[in-house]
């Protein structure tokens, strides 16, 4: 029979609850704070920035509207951040995992991908910023363009998903990179498709993986405040 809570222990555990809570908020000020320097710059319209955003633009429609492979690539890569899919695989993971009693893994998949849409669609509507015009457009996207919403929500969901299969190999540096490289892919499709700019994209990028990063940092609080501590990136967070 478990004994009753003692109030040293109660306190102990109210205080550790605190912790976290303080961890997640400072985390996510640093996320914030990332992003608000180039937030700024693109509102302001910073020329340096402006001038290398419409070089890159630039030469990214000459780049697809000389290369037919090059333009079909852009347009299958940019599916692997494709917000619906991203919400419906999401939700389709923390489902798996919540069957399985992974209740804490189902947390962890389900706050990557609704903080990814809350800070895509919070900054979007603060920078307000129109998207890119080729002469002849080769793909089209609704609302705001900084930051990246496919940018964003990929780093976010490739770079957890790395972390909760971490435990399953014996080069978690290697799956994390790839998870990136995914993410950096799937940004690059995006100026491309020149429905970005690089700004954006980058933005998104910056976010999307300063999002991972602050929840795998508050799991793996959670879990040493419990007794087990435990190393992200060998591990994952609930192993």
């Amino acid at each position: 029979m478990t004994p009753p809570p003692t109030p040293t222990s109660t306190t102990a555990a109210a205080e550790r609850a605190g912790g976290r809570l303080l961890l997640a908020v400072l985390g996510g000020l640093a996320v914030a704070l990332a992003a608000v320097p180039l937030a700024v710059l693109v509102r302001s319209g910073y020329a340096p920035v402006v001038r290398l955003d419409l070089r890159t633009s630039a030469a990214a429609e000459q780049a697809v509207s000389g290369s037919t492979p090059l333009l079909a690539l852009a347009r299958a890569v940019t599916l692997l951040g494709e917000p619906l899919l991203l919400t419906l695989a999401a939700t389709a993971l923390a489902v798996v995992l919540a069957a399985r009693g992974r209740s804490r893994l189902a947390l962890y998949v389900v706050l990557a991908r609704v903080g990814a849409l809350v800070l895509s669609s919070g900054l979007k509507l603060a920078v307000d910023r129109s998207r890119p015009v080729f002469d002849e457009p080769v793909a089209t996207a609704l609302g705001a363009s900084f930051p990246s919403g496919h940018a964003l929500g990929s780093a976010a969901f490739w770079a957890t998903t790395a972390v909760l299969l971490v435990p399953r190999t014996r080069r978690p540096w290697l799956l994390l990179g790839s998870a990136v490289a995914v993410a950096v892919a799937v940004a690059a499709s995006r100026v491309l498709l020149g429905v970005h700019y690089l700004s954006d994209v980058t933005g998104g990028l910056l976010l999307g993986l300063g999002w991972a990063a602050l929840l795998t940092a508050v799991f793996t609080a959670w879990r040493a405040d419990e007794g087990r501590p435990v190393d992200p990136v060998q591990q994952g967070v609930d192993p």
